[in-house]
């Protein structure tokens, strides 16, 4: 589908107004920061040329915006093979691969978990929410792991009520550059949105809510330790944003710091290394491994452990063989 344009006319009293002031005035329902975002990816022009968000208009100027096309209002089934490591007649448990994005947003209308699993289970499409049925919480796109989905709405209230009491254990597994400051620790840091790029969070970023995370070394290398992390609080990509602060991305992630930014502070064969780890991931070093609850109809505490994927075993094993 063709994304929906305008073309804006500019007046003599809009003169030497910013570019993403002057459209998000014109255009009613989107904020200044959405047309500023539409500007730095060539989606506003004026004859025919892209122009930066911070272009002041001129009078009789004539500015064409592609505009995004708008999400649809409910997800769609489609034929997606998924790992269901359990199911009942309330609640199932997925190993989500990576690269997999958990429901439809803005540039993932589709291949989406929530797409497979309404293909899967049709009755998912009786849910309020049509964009997240049945899904109790999320991991990051580049993140593998266990997931809960509910069945039906009773079990989803119920499962989400656990998740904000903090009763459902969740437990990582996770690579990263560096050595920690301590074989075990807490971190308890707030986290909010980056000031300086919507996409990412950031340590005392933008409307700070409470995040915890504990972790434990639990193996140490040359260059990287493995580490197991449970979590205290589920914000967004918590885990990521929090060993980054500490100067201790996550192995392979590309938003964090965790990619060429953490190899250019190696040299000789330490770099060799480095790269050597980047090559034998497909996406980041970061497993969503266990969890653990008690079931909201039968009361029965139910254990779930998913194995590490094949490229971050083999990330290890080139770490092991690598300690000096």
């Amino acid at each position: 589908m063709k994304n929906p344009s305008l073309k804006l006319s500019v007046s003599k009293v809009e003169n030497g107004t910013r570019l993403d002031v002057f459209c998000a005035r014109k255009v009613d329902g989107h904020s200044r920061s959405y047309f500023t975002k539409l500007a730095s990816t060539g989606h506003i022009k004026i004859n025919d040329q892209k122009m930066k968000p911070s272009y002041k208009v001129r009078t009789g100027e004539v500015v064409q915006l592609e505009m995004e096309t708008p999400p649809p209002l409910d997800a769609q089934p489609e034929n997606i093979k998924l790992n269901i490591i359990y199911e009942d007649d309330y609640l199932l448990i997925v190993n989500k691969p990576s690269g997999m994005v958990c429901h439809p947003a803005a540039g993932n209308y589709t291949g989406t978990l929530i797409n497979a699993l309404l293909y899967h289970f049709s009755n998912l499409k009786n849910f309020s929410d049509k964009i997240r049925p049945g899904l109790v919480h999320r991991l990051d796109k580049d993140t593998s792991g266990l997931l809960i989905v509910a069945k039906d709405e009773k079990t989803l209230s119920a499962l989400q009520t656990l998740m904000k009491k903090r009763l459902i254990e969740r437990t990582y597994f996770a690579l990263v550059w560096g050595k920690m400051p301590h074989a075990k620790g807490t971190i308890d840091l707030p986290i909010g949105r980056s000031r300086s790029d919507r996409k990412k969070m950031k340590v005392f970023g933008i409307s700070n809510r409470q995040a915890i995370t504990h972790y434990e070394v639990i193996d140490s290398y040359t260059i990287t330790e493995m580490l197991k992390i449970k979590l205290g609080t589920g914000r967004t990509h918590q885990i990521r944003s929090h060993l980054s602060y500490f100067g201790h991305p996550v192995v392979g992630d590309p938003t964090y710091g965790g990619r060429s930014k953490a190899v250019m502070k190696f040299t000789g064969p330490k770099k060799q290394l480095a790269l050597s780890l980047l090559n034998a991931l497909d996406s980041q070093a970061l497993h969503a491994s266990h969890l653990s609850f008690e079931h909201p109809h039968t009361g029965k505490i139910m254990n779930f452990d998913s194995d590490l994927p094949d490229d971050m075993q083999k990330a290890i094993g080139i770490s092991r063989s690598n300690v000096r």
